[in-house]
């Protein structure tokens, strides 16, 4: 299993090495990382798959895994998303990483994560003072199926892509 932490550190529970530590201290990792990373390790054991990240807003854990991992870290039947659940105490998405490039790979983090709300599209707004932002369009009809509150959302789309990302419905 591919994960932010070596292998060591994934075996171990308690302790980082010196370099995982350092990557923690800089914020290129967070606990909450390390964390998913080694009950996944547990779980799942020595697969071949890749653990990216995980990001948390309100009752929700994302976790981000490379192409085609999803299966795998859900396990069959859900089993170990279900194992995590127990573990972390909140509700959990397993979405596909994308290197966000533009509008194309917004919208397919948002439609992997909004699922079963549809995303109608996603525009990029230039605000007055410069900078930027992405609206992510969810039609008005799909607003009670979205997995949890759209600003928990927005809090989670930002974080993975590095950039600002507002909801809105039309």
């Amino acid at each position: 299993m591919k994960a932010p932490i070596c292998e060591v550190c994934l075996k171990t529970d308690d302790i980082l090495c010196p370099a995982d530590e350092k990557k923690l201290q800089e914020g290129i990792i967070s606990e909450l990382d390390v964390k998913v990373a080694r009950l996944l390790y547990r779980l799942i054991g020595d697969v071949d798959m890749e653990f990216k990240k995980a990001v948390e807003a309100g009752d929700l854990i994302v976790i981000v895994v490379g192409e085609g991992d999803v299966p795998v870290t859900i396990g069959k039947g859900g089993k170990n998303i279900k194992a995590l659940m127990r573990e972390l105490g909140k509700r959990i998405r397993v979405i596909e990483a994308v290197e966000v490039k533009g509008t194309e790979d917004i919208k397919k983090l948002a439609t992997d994560l909004l699922y079963p709300a549809g995303v109608f599209g996603v525009n990029i707004v230039y605000k007055p003072g410069g900078g930027t932002y992405y609206k992510v369009l969810v039609l008005g009809r799909d607003r009670k199926k979205l997995p949890e509150k759209a600003e928990v959302l927005e809090s989670i789309l930002s974080q993975i892509t590095g950039s600002e990302v507002k909801i809105n419905f039309i």
